[in-house]
């Protein structure tokens, strides 16, 4: 009688054995069904990664077995087990790219765990991670980036530096695609020109051809992925009582305000101010080697009213000057300053 459970012997024997030939031979000839290579007792795609299988023969065996499904997990013995998750632990970094591809989806939950909660818990998570997360549009939630601060915090800003550096790129290409596509646009309408008093009708189908390509152009820019940094309040209180005041500063570089001018601090920053200052947190006694940011309450008190006046100044010029755009760019990146200046303390 025949027992498909001495196949399954089979394959892993070969794949144990890097026997690729026979492997090969073996799924061609019998036509195994997807439900017996994958299951929670034996998944030919993980075994094979466990196995140390080349990157290589993982993508053959994936055509062998004709794979429909990547986008999947099983708990076993209190362990998440997947193609992908198994990509990142044994570090096949080119699987991982390939299983994306495929449809695994880098932004699956595991219990409610976002996937790089589930590998830090694990201590699965190195540095080179970071950069497949960011690259594959992983979705970093708070929960995460508070969990790369608990854990190591030149870790969190290598995430902040990648998060930037893919969004920049990002904006480049959105930029020059935009101008690539305006050029061709332009070029077209020169030459229709040139021909409009002998083929107006066929400039009229022209015209309205660019009119749906600009606009096709248009709502893909919009669906452009940009990732969001999301740094907790919190995190500054913490490190002001630990008297870790670089690592302040250096998450000030971060903050997601899109007030791109560089005279103007952001709003967090005066939020943090106004924090320390009111609060009764207490101010250490700084030693010299402290930044000259922090040095005594009476310095924050005036660091933090001189960032309020050159903001309140920007404001007054963007009304002045009747610049509806930066108004309301300023309104979203400046909520902390509005609450403020609606009921400021006396003392100020």
């Amino acid at each position: 009688m025949y027992n498909m459970d001495n196949d399954i012997e089979e394959i892993k024997r070969y794949i144990e054995m890097k026997d690729y030939n026979s492997l090969e031979e073996f799924l061609g000839v019998f036509m195994i069904p997807n439900k017996k290579l994958q299951n929670q007792n034996f998944d030919i795609i993980c075994y094979s990664i466990k196995c140390g299988c080349s990157d290589k023969l993982i993508k053959q065996i994936y055509e062998w077995s004709n794979i429909k499904e990547v986008d999947y997990f099983y708990f076993i013995n209190n362990e998440y087990i997947s193609p992908l998750l198994y990509s990142f632990i044994y570090k096949k970094y080119d699987i991982i790219e390939f299983l994306i591809k495929k449809g695994a989806n880098i932004n699956r939950k595991y219990n409610n765990m976002t996937l790089l909660k589930y590998l830090i818990s694990k201590e699965y998570l190195i540095k080179d991670f970071i950069s497949i997360l960011v690259k594959n549009k992983y979705i970093f939630s708070r929960s995460d980036f508070n969990l790369l601060f608990q854990r190591d915090f030149n870790l969190l800003i290598f995430a902040f530096e990648e998060i930037t550096l893919y969004n920049k790129n990002m904006e480049n290409m959105n930029y020059n695609n935009y101008n690539n596509s305006s050029n061709n646009i332009n070029n077209i309408i020169n030459e229709n020109e040139i021909k409009e008093k002998k083929k107006n009708s066929k400039n009229k189908e022209k015209n309205k051809e660019i009119e749906i390509n600009e606009e096709d152009k248009k709502k893909e820019n919009e669906e452009i992925f940009n990732h969001e940094i999301n740094i907790l309040f919190m995190w500054y209180i913490n490190l002001f009582k630990r008297r870790e005041f670089n690592k302040i500063l250096e998450l000030f570089k971060y903050e997601t305000s899109e007030e791109r001018y560089k005279k103007h601090e952001n709003d967090i920053k005066l939020q943090f101010l106004h924090e320390i200052i009111n609060k009764n947190i207490e101010i250490p006694k700084f030693q010299n080697e402290n930044k000259i940011e922090f040095m005594s309450e009476n310095y924050l008190r005036n660091q933090f009213n001189r960032i309020l006046i050159r903001k309140h100044e920007l404001y007054s010029r963007f009304i002045s000057n009747n610049d509806y755009n930066r108004i309301n760019k300023f309104k979203k990146n400046n909520k902390f300053f509005f609450k403020y200046m609606q009921k400021p303390p006396k003392y100020y």
